[in-house]
């Protein structure tokens, strides 16, 4: 599987990093959540032994998980910080946190966005607001797809073959009323959460559909807070944040 290496480059390569690489590669050829030892020794061709040494190095890291139901390994979470840092391009990041910083300075809350990355929503970039609130995310954190403003603003924000593959991994009822919501989400341009995640917390968001890639941004913060600020200027300065950056993005 190390065919991807130029048959011209002359620096010698270790094995080691090149068979760990092979490992992860496994999940996106396979596009299966988790996969067995053996599946792993298959797909590689890397002995069992050596292939159990480096998962459990890759798991030490963070980068992949073992089931505790199966037994069976899957990408870890810490994957996901990775791929935070590589997600935007510089341009599209630039647009988008400036009008972050905006938001952040006129009303003193919270502010996030969110990325899908898999079957995963996660935090790509968030200002704190430096008051004491523990239900702020951090960078590179899991965002629930199905519970909560951010997660449900994100993926409504999906293509509609990538909104039917998720929702397909849920109970057939419940994908049935969060495919309603999500309409209704795409409808509005905003969703509104109020202690669905977190208790004591409001999020509002709204979807942001950019050319390099569709994302979420949200203003959360404790409840009694957001409900003073009020429900419809937090929308409406988020809805005129996305509209702002994607005037900006056709004129660049």
């Amino acid at each position: 599987m190390n065919s991807r290496i130029p048959e011209s480059l002359s620096t010698p390569m270790i094995n080691s990093v090149l068979h760990a690489a092979d490992i992860l590669g496994c999940y996106v050829s396979r596009q299966e959540e988790y996969l067995s030892l053996v599946e792993l020794c298959q797909l590689t061709g890397i002995p069992k032994t050596t292939v159990y040494r480096l998962v459990r190095t890759l798991q030490s890291v963070g980068w992949i998980e073992q089931s505790e139901i199966n037994g069976k390994y899957r990408l870890g979470t810490e994957l996901l910080l990775l791929a935070s840092a590589v997600s935007l391009h510089t341009t599209a990041r630039h647009l988008i946190l400036e009008e972050m910083r905006k938001l952040s300075a006129m009303y003193e809350e919270n502010i996030v966005l969110s990325s899908l990355r898999g079957n995963t929503g996660i935090c790509l970039d968030v200002l704190e607001s430096g008051h004491r609130f523990s239900a702020i995310p951090k960078r590179g954190h899991s965002v629930p797809l199905h519970s909560g403003a951010a997660g449900k603003a994100l993926l409504a924000a999906q293509p509609s073959s990538e909104i039917e593959r998720i929702l397909a991994m849920f109970p057939e009822e419940f994908a049935r009323k969060l495919g309603i919501q999500l309409k209704e989400i795409e409808r509005v341009g905003y969703c509104i959460s109020e202690s669905e995640v977190d208790v004591g917390t409001t999020v509002i968001a709204v979807p942001l559909c950019m050319t390099d890639g569709n994302y979420s941004l949200s203003i959360l913060g404790p409840a009694e807070e957001m409900q003073q600020l009020g429900y419809d200027v937090l929308k409406e300065a988020l809805q005129n944040a996305v509209d702002r950056i994607r005037q900006k993005e056709r004129v660049i």
